[in-house]
């Protein structure tokens, strides 16, 4: 851990937060607007915010992405892949492949509730997703808005179950492989402390570069866990607040500092 170029250890940063590419709310001029010194907009299986980027000064920009991938079963996990030196054209083609299956599947999901007699209009789901790449969010809040359960456990462990949402086909080796291959860091977002000692050692033998320590969810033993398997490993640690907009809270939010992530995540002023 520690400080690059005018960065000082105290500096604010913010290593993961989302667009409204994806499933956050506000756009790249408006994260860019952050009071944070450090930035990267990292939003689920799509770079789409990196071509919409303001021309106005603002802070230091770390490139990154957040990748779904398969761990076991159903049950998904995600990487982040950040890329100090830009997305190469490799990786992009293969990011757009990973949005293209994520509309594709969740289509197919709307597709399933409709069958089911849910009667969300195609419309109204089309409407929601605007420009972004769509994310089950984007249905939980359709369902919200015609009358359905507000309850998150229900939403998205009933309605939006994996039977009707499928995870993606793609392993987390091909997913650590592809963003290293290509020049990224790969690193755990979020990680549960369950999957941490069922399957971190796995991930160490698919090439994982790091893992996120510092966020909203990860407190108490479930941080403790994360930053031992970090320092057991030698891993790169990460931080970030998962923004993905709202009125009662902002990007940088959750304070993390330079002082708090490895120094190969952040880039050197200009």
């Amino acid at each position: 851990l520690g400080m690059t170029g005018s960065l000082l250890p105290t500096s604010r940063i913010d290593l993961h937060v989302h667009s409204h590419f994806s499933d956050g709310q506000d756009s790249p001029e408006e994260l860019l607007k952050a009071p944070v010194e450090v930035l990267s907009i990292c939003d689920h299986d799509t770079v789409c915010a990196y071509q919409h980027l303001p021309k106005e000064p603002g802070p230091l920009l770390l490139p990154g992405v957040e990748i779904s991938a398969r761990l076991v079963g159903d049950q998904e996990i995600h990487i982040l892949g950040y890329f100090p030196s830009g997305f190469p054209s490799e990786f992009q083609a293969w990011v757009g492949e990973r949005e293209s299956d994520r509309r594709t599947r969740m289509r197919a999901g709307v597709a399933a509730l409709r069958n089911d007699g849910i009667p969300l209009h195609w419309r109204d789901y089309e409407a929601e997703i605007g420009e972004a790449v769509p994310c089950r969010s984007h249905v939980a809040r359709c369902l919200v808005r015609i009358g359905w359960p507000r309850n998150p456990d229900r939403l998205y462990g009933g309605f939006m179950n994996r039977s009707r949402f499928r995870p993606t086909h793609v392993g987390t080796a091909e997913v650590i492989d592809s963003i290293r291959r290509c020049g990224g860091i790969s690193c755990w977002a979020h990680p549960e402390k369950e999957h941490i000692r069922l399957h971190g050692l796995r991930l160490l033998r698919e090439g994982l570069q790091g893992v996120e320590t510092r966020s909203p969810v990860m407190r108490g033993e479930r941080r403790l866990v994360a930053k031992e398997f970090a320092a057991e490993h030698r891993l790169l640690e990460s931080g970030g607040t998962d923004y993905h907009g709202g009125k009662k809270k902002r990007v940088g939010w959750y304070r993390v500092t330079v002082a708090d992530v490895s120094t190969e995540l952040l880039p050197k002023r200009r």
